[in-house]
C-alpha cells in the first residue's frame, strides 16, 4: 500500500495531491488500485518505512535546482515518473546532518529549542503558535494515532549506529577507570549492602544511604557480583559500570523523544560518560549514581507524555505517569539534591511566562524557596565538599561548573522549550556544585541535564552552521558525517587500547587475605578487630571469622569495648592515632587500601624486660651445644626476640643443646617487632630435616616436649617445613608481663 502521511505529524500542513491527480498531470491513465510507483519520492532509506522522529515533508515552495536540499515532490511530473521513485534518499547520512541539509530550506532561523526537522516552511502551524504535530514545548511529537508498529529490524536505520558507537566508547572509558586505583568511597555502597543480606544493617531503609544499600543488595543477588568478585570493591565497581551504561541508554532515548536527532545524541551519550575529567565520578560509590539513574527514567516517561510517543498496547498514559512519579520519588530519597533541581526548574518555567508582574513573583518566590531547600538538603544528607572523593580537586571543580554554567545558558537562550531546564541547571551549579559548597550528589546529578542540553544546543548550532556551507558545497555534509564518524571510531579505538593497556588493581584482595591469613596465625582466639562497617564487612568477605570482628567507627577503642583480659586491636585504612602501636600494615595504596593493625593500648617493655631479655640470649649464644646463623644471632643479642621464644630456647639448648636455622619475622609487621617464630633445626646435634630414622626421633622428641609445654610457654604454631620445625607464638599485649626470665645475670 503506499504510504498515508499520519495526520498530526510535522510537515503535514501541505500534503501531497492524491495518486489519481498526479498520474493526470502527468499524461497517464489515472489508476485507482494500490500503486507504490504513484507515490512521490519512495526511495528505499524513507519512504520505505516512516521514520517518527524525521518524517519526509513535501517541499511547498518552488522548485530551484541550485537550491541544495529542494525537494522534487512538489512537482507532479516528477512524482510520477519511475525514475524518482527509485532515488535513495538521505537516510544514510547521520540524522544531524539530515537535519542541517534541511536547514537550507528555510528562510528563517529554526526555532531554537525545538529540534529542528526535514522539510521546508517555518514549522508554525496555522495559527501562528506552535507548529503542527508539536507538543507545548515546541519539540516535534510524534502521531498518536498510528498503525502497528513495524518489528526492530524494520525500524532499525542508520543513523542509530551513532549512539551505539557512543554508547561502546563510554563502556570502554568507563571500565578503564572502573579497573584503576582504589578511591576514597570504595564499598561505601556494597559494604552496607553485603551485611544487609547477612541481616546486619542499621542503616536507616529510607535514608540515602540504607536505600542505595538496599539497590546494592538486590543486584548482587540477582548477579551474584559478591560471590564472582574477590573484594566487595570489585563488585560495586561491577555495579557502577552497570548503573552508568543504563543511564546513558535511558538519556539517550530520552533525547530522541524530545526531537535531538541521532548523532547528536551520541553527543551527549559521550559527555555523559567519555569525558576524561568526569569519568572519575562514575566510579565514586555514592547513591546519586542510583538516583541519575532514576530521574532519567522518569525524564524519558515524562517525555513520552509530553510528545504523545504511545504506540498501541503500550501502557496507558496514567501508568507511565504514576510510575515516573515513582521514580522522581526514588531519585529524591537517594540524592534530595535533586529537589534543588526541581524548584529551580519549576521557578523558572513559571518565571520565563506570563506577565511581567508574574514573572517578578514567580523569581522572587522561587529564590526563596531554592535558598530554602539548599538548607533542607544540607541537613537531610550532609556532604563534606570534598573534591577528593573522586580523585579531583578545587580546579576542577572551577572548571566543571562553568561548563555547566555555559551549557545552561546556552540552553536558555537558544532552546525556548528547554529554557527552565537550562536555567535550573545554572541555578543548582552555583548554588551547590561551585566551590566552597561542592556537594558530590548536586555535581552527579547535574551531568544527564547537562549532556542532554549539550545534543540539543549542538544539533541547533549545526543546522545552523550547515546552512551556508552546504549553499556552496552540497557534499559537505556527507564529508563532514564521514569526519565524524572517523573521529568516534578512532575515539573508541583509542579508548580500547587504554582499557588493554591499564593493568588492572585488586582493590585490596590481597591486603584483606593477608590480614585474614595474619588473624587466623598470629592472634589468640580472645583477641578482636575493630573496624569500620566498609572493612569489617571486606574481612567478612575475605574470611575473617564473625566471632573476631567488632563493627565500630575508625576512632580510638573505648576501654569499655573489650573486656579487661582481652586483646582488642584497630583496623583502619588510614593513618592510625599518634597513641597507638602499629602491629602490622598490609596492601599497598596504588592497588588498593592499606590496612594498618594498631594496638590502641600498647604497653612498651621497659628497660629492665631488655636488659633481662639480652641477658638471656647471651647465656643461650656462649652455650656450645647452640647453633645460630651470624644474622640471628645479632637479633638475640640486641633483645628483639620475644621472651616466651627465647625463654623456649635457652631450656632447649640447656638441656639437650639446639640449633636454630632462622629467626622469621611475621609478614606484614614491622621489622622492629620483636620476633616470635623460629625454625629448629637441631636437638641435641641431630637434624631434624631428613628422611632417616634419627631424624624422625629427633623431631618426634620436639613435639613431644613442646606438646607438654604450659601456658605461657606452650607455642600456638608447630608445623614442619623446609630445614625443621617452625614454631611460633601468638600475638599479646605484654609478653615481658607473662614469663619470669631467670639466670640472665
Amino acid at each position: 500500500m503506499g504510504r498515508t502521511e499520519p495526520a498530526g505529524e510535522p510537515g503535514a500542513g501541505t500534503p501531497a495531491a492524491p495518486p489519481a491527480e498526479q498520474a493526470a498531470a502527468a499524461g497517464e491513465t489515472p489508476d485507482t488500485g494500490p500503486v507504490r510507483d504513484a507515490q512521490p519520492d519512495t526511495g528505499p532509506a524513507h519512504a520505505a518505512r516512516p521514520d517518527p522522529a524525521h518524517p519526509a515533508q513535501p517541499d511547498t515552495g518552488p522548485a530551484d535546482p541550485a537550491q541544495p536540499g529542494t525537494a522534487h515532490a512538489a512537482h507532479p511530473s516528477h512524482a510520477a515518473h519511475p525514475s524518482h521513485a527509485a532515488q535513495p534518499s538521505h537516510a544514510a547520512q547521520p540524522d544531524l546532518g539530515r537535519i542541517a541539509q534541511a536547514a537550507t530550506a528555510h528562510a528563517a532561523q529554526p526555532d531554537i529549542g525545538r529540534a529542528p526537522t526535514t522539510g521546508t516552511g517555518t514549522g508554525r502551524g496555522p495559527d501562528g503558535g506552535a507548529p503542527a504535530g508539536r507538543g507545548t514545548s515546541g519539540v516535534p511529537r510524534r502521531a498518536q494515532h498510528r498503525a502497528a508498529r513495524p518489528p526492530l529490524l524494520a525500524r532499525a536505520r542508520a543513523g542509530l549506529l551513532w549512539p551505539l558507537a557512543a554508547l561502546v566508547v563510554v563502556g570502554l572509558v568507563a571500565g578503564r577507570t572502573l579497573r584503576g586505583g582504589p578511591l576514597p568511597g570504595d564499598s561505601a555502597l556494597m559494604g552496607p549492602a553485603f551485611l544487609l543480606g547477612r541481616g546486619e544493617g542499621s542503616l536507616a531503609p529510607l535514608s540515602p544511604e540504607g536505600l542505595g544499600a538496599a539497590h546494592a543488595a538486590v543486584y548482587a543477588t540477582v548477579t551474584r557480583a559478591v560471590e564472582r568478585h574477590a573484594t566487595l570493591a570489585g563488585a560495586e565497581r561491577e555495579l557502577l559500570l552497570v548503573v552508568l551504561l543504563v543511564s546513558a541508554v535511558l538519556l539517550w532515548r530520552t533525547a530522541r523523544r524530545i526531537g535531538v536527532p541521532d548523532a547528536a545524541c551520541a553527543l551527549s551519550v559521550l559527555a555523559l560518560g567519555a569525558v576524561p575529567a568526569l569519568a572519575p565520578l562514575h566510579a565514586v560509590a555514592t547513591p546519586a549514581a542510583f538516583a541519575g539513574a532514576w530521574s532519567l527514567l522518569a525524564a524519558w516517561l515524562l517525555a513520552g507524555l509530553l510528545t504523545g510517543d504511545r504506540a498501541p498496547g503500550s501502557r496507558p498514559p496514567v501508568a507511565a505517569a504514576v510510575l515516573a512519579g515513582v521514580a522522581v520519588v526514588l531519585a529524591v530519597l537517594l540524592a534530595p539534591d535533586l529537589l534543588l533541581l526541581i524548584v529551580a526548574g519549576a521557578a523558572a518555567a513559571g518565571a520565563l511566562t506570563g506577565a511581567v508582574r508574574r514573572r517578578a513573583l514567580a523569581a522572587g518566590v522561587g529564590l526563596l524557596l531554592l535558598a530554602g531547600t539548599r538548607v533542607l538538603v544540607a541537613r537531610w544528607d550532609p556532604d563534606s565538599g570534598d573534591p577528593a572523593r573522586w580523585g579531583g580537586d578545587r580546579v576542577d571543580l572551577w572548571l566543571i561548573g562553568a561548563a555547566l554554567v555555559v551549557i545552561g545558558l546556552l540552553a536558555a537562550w537558544s532552546l525556548p522549550g528547554l529554557r527552565a531546564l537550562g536555567t535550573a541547571l545554572v541555578a543548582v551549579t552555583v548554588v551547590a556544585v561551585a566551590p566552597p559548597v561542592a556537594r558530590l550528589p548536586a555535581l552527579v546529578l547535574a551531568l544527564p541535564p547537562a549532556a542532554l542540553l549539550l545534543g540539543a544546543v549542538a544539533t541547533v548550532a549545526a543546522s545552523l552552521a550547515a546552512r551556508p556551507v552546504l549553499a556552496r558545497r552540497p557534499r559537505a555534509l556527507l564529508a563532514a558525517g564521514l569526519v565524524a564518524a572517523v573521529v568516534l571510531a578512532g575515539t573508541g579505538v583509542a579508548a580500547a587500547a587504554g582499557l588493554a593497556g591499564t593493568p588492572r588493581r585488586d582493590l585490596g584482595a590481597d591486603a584483606y587475605d593477608q590480614l585474614a591469613d595474619w588473624a587466623a596465625d598470629q592472634l589468640r582466639d580472645d583477641a578482636v578487630l575493630v573496624a569500620g562497617p566498609r572493612t569489617t564487612a571486606e574481612l567478612l568477605h575475605a574470611g575473617v571469622a564473625e566471632a573476631r570482628l567488632v563493627r565500630g567507627a575508625d576512632v580510638p577503642v573505648p576501654a569499655s569495648a573489650p573486656a579487661a583480659g582481652d586483646l582488642a586491636l584497630r583496623v583502619t585504612t588510614g593513618r592510625p592515632a599518634e597513641d597507638s602501636e602499629t602491629l602490622a600494615r598490609f596492601g599497598n595504596a596504588t592497588d588498593g587500601p592499606v590496612l594498618t593493625v594498631a594496638d590502641p593500648r600498647a604497653v612498651a617493655p621497659t628497660e629492665e624486660q631488655l636488659a633481662a631479655r639480652r641477658d638471656l640470649a647471651a647465656a643461650l649464644l656462649a652455650n656450645p651445644t647452640t647453633d645460630v646463623p651470624p644474622d640471628d644471632a645479632a637479633v638475640l643479642a640486641a633483645g628483639r626476640v620475644d621472651p616466651r621464644l627465647l625463654s623456649l630456647l635457652a631450656g632447649l639448648g640447656a638441656r639437650y643443646g639446639v640449633g636454630v636455622g632462622a629467626l622469621l619475622p611475621v609478614a606484614g609487621e614491622p621489622a622492629e617487632a620483636p620476633v616470635r617464630q623460629a625454625v629448629i633445626s637441631s636437638l641435641g646435634g641431630t637434624p631434624l630435616a631428613g628422611d632417616d630414622a634419627a631424624a624422625r626421633a629427633a623431631a618426634d622428641r620436639l613435639r613431644t616436649l613442646l606438646d607438654a609445654q604450659r601456658q605461657p610457654y606452650a607455642p600456638g604454631l608447630v608445623t614442619e617445613v623446609e630445614g625443621g620445625l617452625l614454631v611460633g607464638y601468638p600475638l599479646v599485649r605484654d609478653p615481658d608481663a607473662l614469663v619470669t626470665i631467670s639466670g640472665g645475670r
